[in-house]
Formats: structure tokens, C-alpha cells, sequence
């Protein structure tokens, strides 16, 4: 099952700050994430999966686009 950030966020009980502190991120790239108007860097996304307790293919930040790590270092190259 994917899951985006937000739903992931809210499961848990977390506000936007909740996650962003327990990221060392900004409340506003929280925020860019939840709305699609930026997408978490790879090491960022390493860090999602790992607090919320997910594989990086249940993570959804695009409706039918799973950010995998491995697809997403293979769109660097």
C-alpha cells in the first residue's frame, strides 16, 4: 500500500512541525512536500522511510509515481 507524506504524518499523530523537527528540516519544506510543490531530496526521502517505518516504494509523492531511491539515483545518471 502507498502512502503519502501527509497520510503518513497524520497516522502517526504528527503536526507539520512534529516531522519537520524530527527531520532538521524547515516547516515550509514540510509543507512543499505535502502540497507537490517540491519533492525531499534522496537522502531526505532515506530519512522519511526510515521514521515512519516504510519501505521508499510505499511512499507516494506523485499519484501513480513511487519515488523509489533506487529509481530516483538511476534518473541521475
Amino acid at each position: 500500500m502507498k502512502h503519502t507524506i501527509q497520510q503518513l504524518r497524520q497516522d502517526r499523530g504528527e503536526s507539520r512541525s512534529d516531522l519537520a523537527t524530527a527531520l532538521s528540516v524547515t516547516l515550509q519544506q514540510v509543507t512543499d512536500w505535502e502540497m507537490g510543490k517540491a519533492e525531499p531530496t534522496i537522502s531526505r526521502l532515506r530519512t522519511l522511510t526510515e521514521h515512519f517505518g516504510v519501505r521508499d516504494d510505499q511512499i507516494e509523492l506523485e499519484p501513480g509515481h513511487p519515488p523509489t531511491i533506487g529509481n530516483r539515483l538511476a534518473d541521475l545518471l
